[in-house]
């Protein structure tokens, strides 16, 4: 049989199958329109394992080679590659859902990095202040002189992440609240949280069951390992002096569920939004001077706990 006799054999099997089974061949159809417009494209989930190192990094101009590697037999989406910053190289690893469009693993610097998958917990706001006929830009990093990814127009709803200080500016992480995730950042004058949520800063010394300890490393070593105590309510900060573009590595350890933390600039801007114990930190630092970390025991007993810092 020829190729064209097949080609013909196959169309007229198609054309009996439509007269017979019109219901079943228009579901047919349907369905595998639905699957291709519900999957992610390889070229998407590699854009997007690449905004995830940058923002892991903290660099967010560094190019980035990703490469697709296929289906796992779990089902689960492969992609591989390698971003070059301003001194080196990092190789990273993503793993994204059958979908392609929700990252469920993200690997760099040979380890698991939990807080860089799309679970976030941050806050819902709304887009504000942004003329009728006008565009919010969104960019690839905290500031004008990144590359613009998007664009919100008035109203439109968002998830804030975390938020940096750019000269007099204040900038915020965002994520879109659709089924792709996609994040970059924007003006936080531009999001209805207000000023009291754009600019939180820590409690005031011993007032309200917080206290504060100051962070000493021995001399020749650059991390401490502290314990301590909360009774419910509590709350504790660790001061520590650092530098811009040293990498701040956080791990809390509690006896029991209950503890979060949050760690804030030393111009009290918020670095990283209050998070679950279990959940790890590590991120290039953008300010000088004295970082606080703050474990609050959000549970109503006593818990113990065991905090670990490193400067990098």
């Amino acid at each position: 049989m020829t190729p064209q006799d097949y080609l013909e054999r196959t169309q007229i099997m198609q054309g009996h199958f439509r007269t017979r089974f019109p219901t079943l061949w228009s579901a047919l159809i349907i369905s595998l329109l639905g699957t291709m417009s519900s999957a992610q494209t390889p070229s998407l989930m590699q854009d997007a394992c690449a905004r995830a190192a940058q923002t892991y990094f903290h660099d967010y101009t560094a190019k980035s080679n990703m490469t697709y590697n296929g289906t796992r037999t779990d089902g689960t989406q492969a992609i591989n590659g390698r971003i070059f910053l301003e001194t080196r190289f990092e190789d990273v690893a993503c793993s994204f859902d059958r979908s392609g469009r929700q990252m469920v693993e993200f690997f760099a610097e040979g380890q698991y990095q939990p807080a860089m998958v799309h679970t976030s917990t941050g806050t819902n706001t709304t887009v504000t202040g942004v003329s009728a006929n006008d565009i919010l830009n969104v960019r690839s990093g905290p500031g004008v002189r990144y590359k613009v990814v998007g664009a919100l127009g008035n109203g439109s709803r968002v998830r804030m992440l975390d938020c940096a200080m750019q000269g007099n500016a204040r900038w915020c992480q965002i994520e879109m609240l659709t089924d792709m995730r996609e994040r970059g950042w924007v003006n936080a004058r531009y999001l209805s949280t207000g000023a009291a949520v754009q600019q939180p800063s820590p409690p005031a010394a011993d007032v309200g069951g917080t206290t504060t300890e100051r962070v000493r490393f021995v001399s020749g070593t650059s991390g401490a390992e502290l314990s301590g105590a909360l009774p419910p309510g509590a709350s504790r900060r660790y001061e520590l002096g650092a530098s811009a573009r040293q990498m701040l590595n956080v791990r809390l350890s509690p006896n029991r569920s209950g503890l979060s933390y949050q760690i804030f600039n030393p111009d009290r801007s918020s670095l990283v939004s209050q998070i679950p114990a279990s959940q790890p930190y590590r991120g290039q630092l953008w300010q000088t001077g004295d970082h606080v970390i703050e474990v609050i025991n959000r549970s109503n007993r006593r818990l113990n706990y065991k905090v670990e810092v490193w400067i990098r």
